[in-house]
């Protein structure tokens, strides 16, 4: 349970606001530079409902709701970004931009789960993903209600951060965490999964399935929680292609854990062409038996 030594550095330099000098830094280290801009996030958007219970929100052309402090967020990462690397690019859930094909970028949503941000359910997230010639290889997701950090980088694992919030102290481990039989199944709430909602049911009541829930919120603090090993993700997601800063996060954790993201025919997401539902989780033989209650109610 206890950090690495960059690990440490990461967070120490988060807390003295000193990353900008750290070697780290010089040595163009992506994990550092995501992980410390997601702690960043968390602090702004900790401080912020501390002080006001109450976001004033706007609404954008599609109806999702879009707070200053997301925009305030948006504007930070990238102020650090160009002085971390000029040459690289922002794709952010606020502003907007195009993934390069080639080069770096980092593609961010600053409050990826807004309606349950502005609603205090605390289902919502900061993610930061990492591109390089087009491909994710750096996934961060932050949840600011809990303080846990959760990273991946491709070939290196998942690593699950927890700060604390009654001094017990910083602590970190490898995903995933638990050994679960038993297959508990947690639903995206949407429009769409009506008849996937009474097919689970069904699966509950007869005790094929040991639970099904429906949080909601953000997805990628969804596949996160998937990354730790417990609960198999359900998302009906829409026809809406997928944006970078949407699911590359979520699904390099879940895959770095040792897991798999996929359609509901077994096919492998791209998080860069995906629509429609997905699953996530990482016992496949539970993934594959869920995926059938589902598509036979999709």
């Amino acid at each position: 349970m206890t950090l690495r030594d960059a690990e440490s550095s990461y967070v120490r330099s988060f807390r003295s606001g000193s990353w900008r000098e750290d070697q780290w830094w010089g040595e163009r280290d992506w994990v550092g530079f995501a992980v410390t801009q997601a702690l960043d996030a968390m602090r702004t958007i900790r401080t912020a409902t501390a002080t006001s219970l109450s976001q004033k929100t706007a609404f954008k052309e599609d109806g999702s709701p879009v707070t200053a402090i997301e925009c305030r967020i948006e504007l930070a990462v990238r102020d650090a970004l160009y002085a971390f690397a000029p040459e690289a690019t922002l794709v952010g859930e606020e502003s907007g931009g195009s993934l390069p094909a080639t080069g770096d970028a980092v593609a961010l949503d600053p409050v990826d789960g807004t309606w349950a941000f502005v609603t205090g359910s605390g289902t919502y997230a900061t993610t930061v993903a990492v591109f390089h010639d087009g491909a994710p290889y750096v996934g961060v997701i932050a949840s600011p209600t809990t303080g846990e950090v959760v990273y991946a980088s491709r070939g290196a694992g998942t690593r699950l951060l927890t700060l604390p919030l009654f001094d017990e102290g910083d602590s970190a481990t490898d995903l995933p965490v638990y050994a679960e039989s038993n297959i508990l199944v947690s639903l995206h709430p949407s429009r769409r999964a009506g008849q996937a909602v009474g097919r689970l049911y069904e699966a509950w009541s007869e005790g094929t399935i040991r639970m099904v829930r429906s949080p909601g919120g953000s997805p990628a603090l969804a596949l996160a929680e998937a990354a730790k090993g417990r609960y198999i993700y359900v998302n009906m997601w829409s026809k809406k292609v997928a944006a970078p800063y949407d699911l590359a996060a979520g699904v390099l954790v879940v895959r770095e854990a040792g897991g798999e993201v996929t359609e509901l025919d077994g096919t492998p997401v791209d998080v860069l062409k995906h629509s429609g539902p997905f699953i996530s989780g990482i016992d496949r033989d539970a993934m594959a038996q869920v995926a059938q209650f589902v598509a036979a109610g999709a």
